[in-house]
Protein backbone atom coordinates (compact mmCIF):
# COMPACT_ATOMS: atom_id res chain seq x y z
CA UNK A 1 0.00 0.00 0.00
CA UNK A 2 1.07 3.66 -0.68
CA UNK A 3 2.02 5.59 2.01
CA UNK A 4 -0.35 8.18 3.77
CA UNK A 5 0.54 11.93 3.01
CA UNK A 6 -1.12 14.29 5.86
CA UNK A 7 -0.80 17.73 6.08
CA UNK A 8 -1.77 20.83 8.61
CA UNK A 9 -5.19 21.87 7.95
CA UNK A 10 -6.03 19.24 5.03
CA UNK A 11 -9.46 18.11 4.54
CA UNK A 12 -9.98 14.52 4.36
CA UNK A 13 -12.87 12.23 2.70
CA UNK A 14 -12.72 9.14 5.15
CA UNK A 15 -14.30 6.02 4.01
CA UNK A 16 -13.97 2.17 4.83
CA UNK A 17 -16.10 -1.06 4.21
CA UNK A 18 -16.62 -4.16 5.72
CA UNK A 19 -15.59 -7.51 5.17
CA UNK A 20 -16.89 -8.60 1.66
CA UNK A 21 -19.16 -5.51 2.15
CA UNK A 22 -21.19 -7.76 4.53
CA UNK A 23 -24.16 -5.64 6.50
CA UNK A 24 -22.34 -5.47 9.98
CA UNK A 25 -23.38 -1.77 10.23
CA UNK A 26 -27.31 -2.23 9.46
CA UNK A 27 -29.25 0.52 10.69
CA UNK A 28 -30.52 -1.32 13.83
CA UNK A 29 -31.06 0.40 16.49
CA UNK A 30 -28.56 -1.53 18.88
CA UNK A 31 -26.13 -1.28 15.79
CA UNK A 32 -26.52 2.42 15.38
CA UNK A 33 -26.21 3.22 19.58
CA UNK A 34 -23.05 1.27 19.21
CA UNK A 35 -21.92 3.37 16.32
CA UNK A 36 -22.79 6.87 18.08
CA UNK A 37 -21.24 5.56 21.29
CA UNK A 38 -18.04 5.02 20.29
CA UNK A 39 -17.73 7.50 17.76
CA UNK A 40 -18.03 10.26 20.14
CA UNK A 41 -15.87 8.45 22.66
CA UNK A 42 -13.27 8.43 19.88
CA UNK A 43 -13.32 12.03 19.47
CA UNK A 44 -13.52 12.38 23.55
CA UNK A 45 -9.72 10.72 23.52
CA UNK A 46 -8.28 11.60 20.35
CA UNK A 47 -10.57 14.22 18.55
CA UNK A 48 -7.86 17.23 19.48
CA UNK A 49 -7.79 19.77 16.57
CA UNK A 50 -10.09 16.98 14.48
CA UNK A 51 -13.40 19.02 13.14
CA UNK A 52 -15.98 17.34 11.98
CA UNK A 53 -18.08 18.40 8.96
CA UNK A 54 -20.03 15.54 7.88
CA UNK A 55 -21.07 11.38 8.39
CA UNK A 56 -23.10 8.90 7.24
CA UNK A 57 -23.17 4.96 8.33
CA UNK A 58 -24.69 2.65 5.57
CA UNK A 59 -24.91 -1.06 5.93
CA UNK A 60 -21.63 -1.85 4.68
CA UNK A 61 -19.40 1.08 4.71
CA UNK A 62 -19.43 4.46 6.12
CA UNK A 63 -18.16 7.87 5.04
CA UNK A 64 -16.51 10.92 7.30
CA UNK A 65 -15.71 14.34 5.76
CA UNK A 66 -13.43 16.02 8.37
CA UNK A 67 -10.75 18.75 8.80
CA UNK A 68 -7.28 17.64 10.73
CA UNK A 69 -5.99 21.36 11.94
CA UNK A 70 -3.01 19.85 13.41
CA UNK A 71 -3.90 21.58 17.11
CA UNK A 72 -3.76 19.24 19.78
CA UNK A 73 -4.79 21.22 23.16
CA UNK A 74 -3.10 18.29 24.94
CA UNK A 75 0.22 18.40 23.36
CA UNK A 76 0.72 21.35 21.25
CA UNK A 77 2.47 21.30 17.94
CA UNK A 78 2.04 17.81 18.19
CA UNK A 79 -1.54 17.39 16.53
CA UNK A 80 -2.62 15.18 13.55
CA UNK A 81 -4.46 13.35 15.64
CA UNK A 82 -6.99 11.68 12.84
CA UNK A 83 -4.69 8.09 12.60
CA UNK A 84 -5.18 7.99 16.34
CA UNK A 85 -8.85 8.56 16.11
CA UNK A 86 -9.49 5.92 13.36
CA UNK A 87 -7.47 3.45 15.13
CA UNK A 88 -9.61 3.97 18.16
CA UNK A 89 -13.14 4.38 16.46
CA UNK A 90 -12.76 1.18 14.01
CA UNK A 91 -11.07 -0.86 16.62
CA UNK A 92 -13.84 -0.66 19.51
CA UNK A 93 -16.46 -0.57 17.33
CA UNK A 94 -15.48 -3.67 15.28
CA UNK A 95 -15.27 -5.45 18.74
CA UNK A 96 -18.57 -3.87 20.22
CA UNK A 97 -20.51 -5.22 16.63
CA UNK A 98 -19.31 -8.53 16.33
CA UNK A 99 -19.98 -8.93 20.43
CA UNK A 100 -23.04 -8.46 19.37
CA UNK A 101 -23.55 -10.26 16.31
CA UNK A 102 -22.40 -12.94 18.17
CA UNK A 103 -19.39 -13.20 15.26
CA UNK A 104 -15.35 -13.22 15.23
CA UNK A 105 -13.03 -12.87 12.93
CA UNK A 106 -12.12 -9.69 10.22
CA UNK A 107 -14.27 -7.24 10.46
CA UNK A 108 -13.20 -4.47 8.34
CA UNK A 109 -12.26 -5.28 4.31
CA UNK A 110 -8.95 -3.87 5.49
CA UNK A 111 -7.06 -0.07 5.89
CA UNK A 112 -9.52 3.00 5.51
CA UNK A 113 -9.04 5.06 2.68
CA UNK A 114 -8.13 8.67 2.77
CA UNK A 115 -8.65 11.19 0.13
CA UNK A 116 -7.49 14.66 0.69
CA UNK A 117 -10.07 17.20 -0.36
CA UNK A 118 -8.69 19.92 -2.21
CA UNK A 119 -10.88 22.82 -3.02
CA UNK A 120 -13.90 25.13 -1.79
CA UNK A 121 -16.10 23.50 -4.54
CA UNK A 122 -14.42 19.91 -3.69
CA UNK A 123 -15.58 20.32 -0.05
CA UNK A 124 -19.11 21.09 -1.15
CA UNK A 125 -19.18 18.49 -3.61
CA UNK A 126 -17.86 15.82 -0.68
CA UNK A 127 -20.41 17.43 1.83
CA UNK A 128 -23.13 16.64 -0.28
CA UNK A 129 -22.37 13.28 -1.59
CA UNK A 130 -21.95 12.38 2.18
CA UNK A 131 -25.17 13.52 3.00
CA UNK A 132 -26.83 11.61 -0.16
CA UNK A 133 -24.85 8.60 -0.15
CA UNK A 134 -28.03 6.37 0.74
CA UNK A 135 -29.80 7.94 -2.38
CA UNK A 136 -26.82 7.39 -4.38
CA UNK A 137 -26.82 4.13 -3.46
CA UNK A 138 -30.40 3.44 -4.21
CA UNK A 139 -31.41 2.11 -0.93
CA UNK A 140 -33.88 5.71 -0.24
CA UNK A 141 -35.24 8.26 -2.74
CA UNK A 142 -34.10 11.76 -0.24
CA UNK A 143 -31.68 11.74 2.31
CA UNK A 144 -33.59 12.33 5.25
CA UNK A 145 -35.26 8.61 5.11
CA UNK A 146 -31.90 6.73 5.65
CA UNK A 147 -32.47 5.27 8.95
CA UNK A 148 -28.95 4.84 10.25
CA UNK A 149 -26.74 7.10 11.57
CA UNK A 150 -26.01 10.73 9.21
CA UNK A 151 -24.82 14.23 10.20
CA UNK A 152 -27.81 15.70 8.44
CA UNK A 153 -30.26 16.25 11.68
CA UNK A 154 -27.24 17.76 13.26
CA UNK A 155 -25.96 20.01 10.35
CA UNK A 156 -30.39 20.84 10.02
CA UNK A 157 -30.11 22.02 13.96
CA UNK A 158 -27.02 23.52 16.11
CA UNK A 159 -24.87 20.26 15.44
CA UNK A 160 -24.56 19.42 19.10
CA UNK A 161 -24.66 15.53 20.13
CA UNK A 162 -25.05 13.95 23.71
CA UNK A 163 -24.26 10.77 23.72
CA UNK A 164 -23.99 8.52 26.84
CA UNK A 165 -22.26 5.49 27.22
CA UNK A 166 -21.66 2.85 29.80
CA UNK A 167 -17.92 2.97 30.51
CA UNK A 168 -16.54 -0.72 30.18
CA UNK A 169 -13.36 -0.40 31.24
CA UNK A 170 -14.59 1.16 34.77
CA UNK A 171 -17.17 -1.43 35.01
CA UNK A 172 -14.68 -4.44 34.24
CA UNK A 173 -12.23 -2.97 37.29
CA UNK A 174 -14.67 -2.43 39.50
CA UNK A 175 -15.96 -6.43 38.73
CA UNK A 176 -12.47 -8.09 38.39
CA UNK A 177 -13.15 -9.22 41.89
CA UNK A 178 -16.30 -11.07 41.64
CA UNK A 179 -18.04 -8.41 43.00
CA UNK A 180 -21.33 -7.31 41.43
CA UNK A 181 -21.97 -3.55 40.85
CA UNK A 182 -24.40 -1.11 38.96
CA UNK A 183 -23.70 -0.71 35.80
CA UNK A 184 -26.15 2.56 35.54
CA UNK A 185 -23.71 4.44 38.10
CA UNK A 186 -20.99 3.98 35.36
CA UNK A 187 -22.53 6.00 32.74
CA UNK A 188 -20.94 8.98 31.19
CA UNK A 189 -21.49 11.38 28.77
CA UNK A 190 -19.50 12.55 25.50
CA UNK A 191 -20.78 15.18 23.60
CA UNK A 192 -19.49 16.40 20.61
CA UNK A 193 -20.26 19.42 17.92
CA UNK A 194 -20.18 19.47 14.04
CA UNK A 195 -17.68 22.22 12.70
CA UNK A 196 -19.52 24.58 10.27
CA UNK A 197 -17.74 24.17 6.50
CA UNK A 198 -16.82 27.37 5.34
CA UNK A 199 -19.83 27.79 2.72
CA UNK A 200 -22.08 27.98 6.20
CA UNK A 201 -19.94 30.64 7.92
CA UNK A 202 -21.46 33.86 8.02
CA UNK A 203 -24.82 32.33 7.44
CA UNK A 204 -27.83 32.66 9.69
CA UNK A 205 -29.65 29.43 11.07
CA UNK A 206 -32.19 29.66 8.73
CA UNK A 207 -29.73 30.94 5.83
CA UNK A 208 -27.96 27.39 6.74
CA UNK A 209 -30.87 25.09 7.02
CA UNK A 210 -32.21 26.47 3.68
CA UNK A 211 -28.88 25.82 1.76
CA UNK A 212 -28.19 22.52 3.18
CA UNK A 213 -31.76 22.04 1.91
CA UNK A 214 -31.60 23.15 -1.44
CA UNK A 215 -28.29 21.71 -2.00
CA UNK A 216 -29.54 17.91 -0.80
CA UNK A 217 -32.51 18.66 -2.97
CA UNK A 218 -30.25 19.06 -6.23
CA UNK A 219 -27.62 16.25 -5.38
CA UNK A 220 -30.68 14.20 -5.00
CA UNK A 221 -32.14 14.96 -8.25
CA UNK A 222 -28.90 14.07 -9.71
CA UNK A 223 -28.57 10.80 -8.12
CA UNK A 224 -32.50 9.61 -9.00
CA UNK A 225 -31.35 10.77 -12.71
CA UNK A 226 -28.26 8.63 -12.48
CA UNK A 227 -30.01 5.38 -11.55
CA UNK A 228 -32.88 5.73 -14.62
CA UNK A 229 -35.57 6.66 -11.94
CA UNK A 230 -35.82 3.16 -10.74
CA UNK A 231 -37.78 2.63 -7.08
CA UNK A 232 -35.18 2.70 -4.26
CA UNK A 233 -34.76 -0.23 -1.99
CA UNK A 234 -36.62 0.93 0.46
CA UNK A 235 -36.25 0.85 4.59
CA UNK A 236 -38.93 -1.58 4.85
CA UNK A 237 -36.58 -4.02 2.46
CA UNK A 238 -33.85 -2.83 4.20
CA UNK A 239 -34.66 -3.56 7.88
CA UNK A 240 -35.35 -7.07 6.24
CA UNK A 241 -31.72 -7.79 5.69
CA UNK A 242 -29.75 -9.98 7.73
CA UNK A 243 -25.98 -8.86 9.29
CA UNK A 244 -24.30 -11.54 7.05
CA UNK A 245 -26.07 -10.24 3.89
CA UNK A 246 -24.27 -8.71 0.90
CA UNK A 247 -25.25 -6.14 -2.29
CA UNK A 248 -26.08 -8.32 -5.30
CA UNK A 249 -23.88 -6.20 -7.33
CA UNK A 250 -20.71 -5.08 -4.86
CA UNK A 251 -19.13 -2.18 -5.78
CA UNK A 252 -14.77 -2.04 -6.07
CA UNK A 253 -13.89 1.03 -6.98
CA UNK A 254 -9.91 2.31 -7.13
CA UNK A 255 -8.85 4.08 -4.81
CA UNK A 256 -7.52 7.70 -5.02
CA UNK A 257 -5.16 9.99 -3.05
CA UNK A 258 -7.15 13.31 -3.90
CA UNK A 259 -10.21 15.08 -5.00
CA UNK A 260 -10.02 17.63 -7.42
CA UNK A 261 -12.78 18.67 -9.79
CA UNK A 262 -9.86 20.68 -11.97
CA UNK A 263 -8.01 18.06 -14.20
CA UNK A 264 -4.61 19.78 -14.01
CA UNK A 265 -4.39 20.51 -10.95
CA UNK A 266 -5.08 17.19 -9.93
CA UNK A 267 -1.80 16.32 -12.22
CA UNK A 268 0.32 18.65 -10.55
CA UNK A 269 -0.74 17.40 -7.05
CA UNK A 270 -0.72 13.72 -8.23
CA UNK A 271 3.38 14.59 -9.50
CA UNK A 272 3.90 16.67 -5.36
CA UNK A 273 2.47 12.69 -4.05
CA UNK A 274 4.57 10.85 -6.61
CA UNK A 275 8.19 12.93 -5.46
CA UNK A 276 6.30 12.33 -1.80
CA UNK A 277 6.26 8.28 -1.99
CA UNK A 278 9.60 8.20 -3.65
CA UNK A 279 11.35 10.08 -0.86
CA UNK A 280 9.20 7.81 1.95
CA UNK A 281 10.28 4.24 0.35
CA UNK A 282 14.00 5.91 0.31
CA UNK A 283 13.70 6.19 4.00
CA UNK A 284 11.51 3.17 4.81
CA UNK A 285 14.93 1.08 3.01
CA UNK A 286 16.98 3.00 5.25
CA UNK A 287 14.41 1.99 7.91
CA UNK A 288 14.20 -1.56 6.90
CA UNK A 289 18.02 -2.58 6.35
CA UNK A 290 18.49 -0.52 10.30
CA UNK A 291 15.87 -3.34 11.92
CA UNK A 292 17.60 -6.22 10.36
CA UNK A 293 20.85 -5.14 12.01
CA UNK A 294 19.47 -3.94 14.69
CA UNK A 295 20.72 0.18 14.24
CA UNK A 296 19.51 3.00 14.87
CA UNK A 297 20.14 5.52 12.42
CA UNK A 298 18.69 8.74 11.94
CA UNK A 299 16.15 8.87 9.45
CA UNK A 300 14.75 11.53 7.76
CA UNK A 301 11.13 10.89 6.93
CA UNK A 302 9.53 13.04 4.68
CA UNK A 303 7.44 15.97 5.67
CA UNK A 304 3.89 14.66 6.13
CA UNK A 305 4.81 10.64 6.29
CA UNK A 306 3.82 8.58 8.92
CA UNK A 307 7.15 6.85 10.10
CA UNK A 308 5.94 2.63 10.89
CA UNK A 309 4.09 2.47 14.20
CA UNK A 310 3.45 6.15 14.57
CA UNK A 311 -0.04 7.61 14.59
CA UNK A 312 0.89 10.92 14.00
CA UNK A 313 2.64 12.25 11.01
CA UNK A 314 6.35 14.29 10.69
CA UNK A 315 6.33 18.18 11.03
CA UNK A 316 2.86 19.09 10.27
CA UNK A 317 3.36 21.75 7.28
CA UNK A 318 0.31 22.97 5.10
CA UNK A 319 0.40 21.76 1.63
CA UNK A 320 0.86 24.60 -0.96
Amino acid sequence: MSPRMHFKNAVHFITNRTEHQMFFLLPTKTITKLIRQWFARALKKYGDGLEIYAFIFLSNHFHLLVKDTGDSGKSPGTGGNLAAFMCYFQGNLARAVNRELGRSGTFWSGEYDDVIVEGDAELLNRYAYTLCNAVKAGLVDTADEWPGWTSLQGALSDGTYRIEMVNRTKVHNATRRGQKVDKSKFEETWTFKLTLPPFLEGKTKDERRQFIKDLLKTAEAAYRERREYKPPLGVPAIRKQRPTDRPKNPSFRPRIKVFILDEQRRREWLEGYRTFVGAYREAFDVYRKAAYKRRRPAIEWPDGSYPPGCWTPVRLKRLA
